[in-house]
């Protein structure tokens, strides 16, 4: 028998004086540059002009006053992004995971992100497909198809963006159909049996008519875990997208975009790897009395008999968990351009049928088989208005309507959970959301190349939650359960939230700062409970955030650098866990984030490009009324610090043809997955490597690439967690090794 693992060794996380050191060498770093703002620089080799919509208008990036990536489609190809959850290797700060398996990815910036897992939970960071806003992490497991770009906005976003954007903002945006002729087809290959291919068609379908159909299909006959039990394999995937976009001239200055869309995903989830037992000694009858707890170390015992590998374990049940996805959405567009505005109309509609199922445990015994299910379907309308005229006064203001309705019923098996002996749950309820915003932005021009912007928006969000938990089975020697524990809540919430802020440009340095208070509304627990009270409503959570930043082109635009630093004031932050034997959403008083982010892209010389990306955070519990959550404790999902470095060199022969070799290296620090820091639950600092090899044909019309994704073969968690029994990991991918090959017509 095998020990169980031990838990991922971390580093203590960075003092205040590693932050201060940081902005004092990104201040020397500037200086240095200085001195070599007039050395001559060759004219090829440019850095590029990434032109992007953070502010609900086309600017370029280096113009908009705000922390923000963008990362276009090449990039996203050539560094094997293929679902929303890879996105962290592309941006400081950003940390993504799957909350359940292979399904539902949570977004965190800055240490600002979604602990709880229930479908009914919303994000601080807003993510907006086309600009429309998806209300749940279960409807964003899309893999990313035709895109244009990815802007990542860091900070509170709400006078903009909306609702619930305490983080910042994630924005997808798809490319558009026009009357030249394109089409283009990329083939994949890769280890576990991997296949899947993407494709698209563009061109006039018409006089004034535009189409663009995109499709994409992913198998992997083979997965990554093992079930030693039957020798099984398990986490294969069966996933598949389309998009149709039509575009429609209408004349008079007017453009109409249709877009339907769907997706389904069939996969396996992923198993979990039982790592310790966190179960309490006794076990409390239902008279009051209490017995020794031997169901916590037999579910230990059984769990290390499948060894360390986190790709290895016994798994006793059938069938093996999996996805069972499907979701359609239609998007129409207008746009019509006045003298001086520009009037556009989002309208939108989403539903999503989804099921997937977990064997929790990871044992031969049934310690938690969970089967979650449920319906989806969101409407939503913005109308807003957008100034054109190149005056002192740039303006936008506009409206926000939307309505969501969630069913969801959850069975929670939890048959041999110490906590829970006996016991089946029936977590069933609806949750139906309204909500409508008024919004403005405006930036005024108040002396020249200083600038003063002012963002104010109205937010009434109601919220209905309706049912709760129904026992399903209990053992009467255990039961303990005042259930079913059923509320019927109405909740309102109205607040406003804005932003002040200024930028300065000189020459080629833009300098900016801002105060802005961000706001994500409260809500009621989605998951099983014992005793009602656990279904007591949690509060808003509000942010006052402050920034300062420089942006910054140098050597001809051979180089770039952009710096940020914040400070968050933090308060009633929305956490999850088990608080008194319940799992539920709780409020931590008051917390802190202070931090920053250093940027640089460079060409130093013709066809080579580096690109640099570094985040430090630090994070504190200022204020807590909560045993489980001492002052001093760290947020979770906040890596103390981040490195992503991607430099990449292009051979060129004389014949035309090219051959780039990359590699893609990140670090993440020391992460706590949860505030409650338990040290069970630290996925310790890790180095990720990821190379690639691309040979371009002379014609420019086809390519082929070898690359491998976590070459190294690290083998780390992408989360842990604790329901107060057992701490189990959730791991991230291994080793895979493919070959892509890229066509296209024009």
């Amino acid at each position: 028998m095998h020990p169980a693992p031990k838990p991922p060794v971390s580093k203590p996380y960075a003092s205040r004086s590693r932050l201060d050191s940081f902005f004092l060498h990104a201040g020397l770093t500037l200086l240095g540059l200085a001195s070599l703002a007039g050395t001559p620089a060759r004219a090829d080799g440019d850095l590029e002009e990434i032109v992007v919509t953070a502010q609900k208008r086309s600017e370029t990036i280096q113009s908009v006053p705000i922390a923000i990536d963008a990362i276009v489609g090449d990039a996203l190809k050539e560094n094997n992004i293929a679902q929303a959850v890879d996105l962290s290797s592309m941006s400081p700060n950003l940390t993504t995971k799957n909350a359940v398996g292979n399904t539902a990815p949570v977004f965190a910036l800055r240490g600002l992100g979604l602990n709880d897992f229930a479908t009914n939970g919303t994000q601080p960071v807003g993510v907006y497909l086309d600009d429309v806003y998806f209300v749940s992490n279960a409807e964003l497991s899309f893999g990313l198809l035709d895109l244009d770009r990815v802007e990542v906005l860091k900070g509170p976003q709400g006078t903009l963006y909306g609702r619930n954007t305490t983080g910042g903002a994630v924005s997808f945006i798809t490319n558009k159909p026009t009357r030249e002729f394109k089409a283009g087809v990329s083939l994949t290959a890769g280890e576990y049996k991997q296949l899947s291919t993407e494709g698209f068609v563009n061109g006039a379908v018409g006089d004034h008519l535009a189409g663009r159909l995109s499709i994409s299909a992913e198998r992997q006959f083979d997965g990554y875990f093992t079930n030693e039990l039957n020798n099984t394999k398990w986490g294969k995937t069966r996933r598949g997208n389309w998009r149709g976009q039509l575009l429609w001239d209408a004349g008079d200055a007017t453009t109409v975009l249709f877009n339907v869309h769907g997706g389904v995903d069939k996969s396996d989830d992923w198993y979990y790897k039982y790592l310790f037992d966190a179960s309490a000694p006794t076990i409390f009858l239902a008279n009051g009395s209490t017995v020794p707890n031997t169901i916590g170390p037999a579910l230990a015992a059984a769990a290390a008999q499948a060894g360390p590998d986190i790709f290895k374990g016994l798994h006793g049940f059938s069938p093996q968990p999996y996805i069972d996805n499907i979701d359609n959405g239609t998007t129409i567009t207008v746009d019509h351009d006045y003298k001086d505005f520009t009037l556009k109309s989002v309208t939108a509609a989403e539903i999503l049928n989804y099921a997937r199922t977990e064997d929790y445990g990871g044992t031969t015994l049934e310690y938690g088989w969970n089967n979650y299910g449920g319906h989806l379907k969101q409407y939503s309308e913005e109308l807003r208005a957008t100034s054109t005229n190149s005056g002192p006064w740039k303006w936008i203001v506009g409206a926000f309507l939307s309505y969501d309705s969630l069913d969801e019923s959850d069975i929670y098996d939890e048959t041999f959970n110490p906590n829970y002996v006996g016991y089946i749950f029936n977590e069933k309820y609806r949750q139906d959301t309204r909500t409508f915003a008024l919004f403005t932005n405006n930036t005024v021009e108040i002396a020249k190349d200083l600038h003063l912007e002012l963002g104010l928006r109205l937010s009434d969000e109601q919220k209905h939650f309706s049912g709760g938990t129904y026992i399903v089975k209990s053992d009467p020697t255990y039961a303990f359960d005042t259930c079913p524990c059923v509320v019927d809540t109405r909740l309102t919430y109205k607040e406003p939230t804005g932003k002040v802020g200024l930028d300065y440009q000189a020459g080629n340095l833009l300098y900016y700062g801002s105060v802005s208070r961000g706001y994500k509304a409260g809500g009621v627990t989605g998951l099983f409970v014992t005793d009602v009270g656990a279904k007591a409503p949690y509060n808003p959570e509000f942010i006052n955030a402050y920034e300062l930043g420089l942006k910054s082109d140098w050597l001809d635009k051979k180089l770039r650098v952009n710096l940020a630093a914040f400070y968050y004031d933090y308060k009633d932050l929305q956490a999850f866990g088990a608080i008194s034997n319940e799992f539920r959403i709780f409020n931590v008083s008051k917390s802190k984030i202070d931090g920053g982010e250093i940027e640089i892209n460079a060409v130093p010389v013709k066809d080579l490009r580096i690109d640099l990306g570094i985040g430090l955070l630090s994070t504190q519990v200022l204020e807590s009324n909560l045993p489980a959550v001492p002052v001093g404790n760290r947020l979770g999902n906040s890596p103390n610090f981040e490195l992503d470095l991607r430099p990449s060199y292009t051979f060129h022969t004389e014949g035309g043809s090219s051959l780039k070799t990359a590699v893609e290296v990140n670090f993440r620090g020391a992460t706590q997955y949860y505030v409650q820091n338990d040290p069970r639950q630290i996925q310790g600092g890790y180095w990720l490597f990821s190379p690639r090899v691309t040979y371009t044909d002379a014609s420019g019309r086809w390519d082929v690439a070898l690359w491998a994704k976590n070459a190294g073969d690290k083998r780390y968690f992408r989360e842990i967690f604790n329901d107060a029994a057992a701490v189990v990991g959730f791991p991230a991918p291994p080793r895979v090794i493919g070959l892509t090959f890229n066509y296209h017509w024009d």
